[in-house]
């Protein structure tokens, strides 16, 4: 399984396992407009100063991977179905994708990969438009219980650290059952819970 990356998932993640994007056993992979958002918006700089400790460790999927017809295809049929007011039918609300949101979904429809990512929004749109084709959304802590089973990281005070912070910085709230497996695999309480 392959997971492609959203901006937010990757600073939740990548303190944790900084060799995510580079050891494939991780099945990781992200996107430049999501390095660049991450890199170079002040948003990303003023609350993540840790970030840059890590620029080399982001190496997003390369330019001919994400520049394949199909994944232009998606694109262009993403940004229509927003453009002509697709409503989401949870929320009875506009979908409104930015265009890294965009490249995302177009990038996981095409190479079938799964995603990560603590918009909401953008999974019900996926899951609503393209039923057949979508291959699903993991959340951050199911992926660190995967790493878990997968003997991929130990868990420590430091990585349950970075938990914490993910609470005090209000990032999404991650999956009931996740949460349970999360403190059946470390005997550590889930911070917030």
């Amino acid at each position: 399984m392959i997971i492609l990356c959203d901006t937010s998932s990757v600073v939740m993640l990548l303190r944790i396992a900084p060799e995510m994007f580079q050891d494939e056993r991780y099945g990781c992979v992200t996107i430049k407009e999501v390095h660049d958002e991450l890199f170079a918006t002040q948003k990303f700089k003023s609350r993540y100063p840790w970030r840059t400790d890590y620029r080399d460790k982001v190496v997003p999927l390369t330019a001919s991977q994400m520049e394949v017809a199909e994944v232009s295809q998606y694109f262009s049929v993403i940004d229509e179905l927003v453009k002509a007011g697709t409503i989401d039918r949870k929320s009875g609300r506009l979908v409104d994708l930015s265009y890294t949101d965009k490249r995302i979904l177009a990038g996981a429809l095409a190479h079938q990969f799964k995603i990560t990512s603590g918009d909401h929004g953008l999974v019900r749109f996926a899951k609503q438009e393209f039923p057949s084709v979508f291959k699903g959304d993991i959340s951050p802590l199911e992926i660190i219980n995967l790493w878990l089973e997968n003997k991929l990281i130990s868990w420590d005070d430091v990585k349950h650290g970075y938990l914490s912070e993910w609470d005090r910085l209000e990032e999404p709230a991650q999956p009931i059952e996740a949460i349970g497996k999360f403190q059946q695999l470390t005997g550590k309480i889930y911070p917030g819970s």
